[in-house]
């Protein structure tokens, strides 16, 4: 599968999932902070479907990359959360965090680097 087509597809699930987890903080499970949740997994579908499309260096495969996993890790550990009150693991969200900035920090790097297909 094409890197273009497999951040495309990152991007759908993102999409979809943050879609998903937004209707079930509204409906089955309010005030459990998957508002949240929802929102970052929805704006960064947005993010990685514009990647999906642009021409560009490696860079644009590392953020998507950190994109998608900061978006596991972030959105992931509020999910968990607030189904069995535990945490995926010690800092998941903080590292999802993390690795969300890092991969907005990336993409911009990469806007300014020369595109190559």
């Amino acid at each position: 599968m094409s890197t273009h087509r497999l951040i495309g597809l990152s991007a759908g699930v993102a999409g979809a999932a943050g879609v998903a987890t937004l209707a079930v903080g509204a409906h089955a499970l309010p005030g459990a902070n998957l508002d949240m949740a929802g929102n970052i997994l929805l704006f960064h579908a947005a993010a990685l479907l514009a990647l999906s499309g642009a021409q560009g260096t490696r860079l644009r495969g590392l953020a998507a990359l950190l994109f998608f996993a900061g978006c596991l890790l972030f959105s992931g550990d509020l999910i968990f959360k607030a189904a069995t009150t535990r945490s995926l693991f010690p800092l998941a969200a903080p590292s999802g965090g993390v690795a969300l900035i890092l991969g907005w920090l990336v993409s911009a790097v990469g806007a300014l680097l020369p595109s190559r297909s």
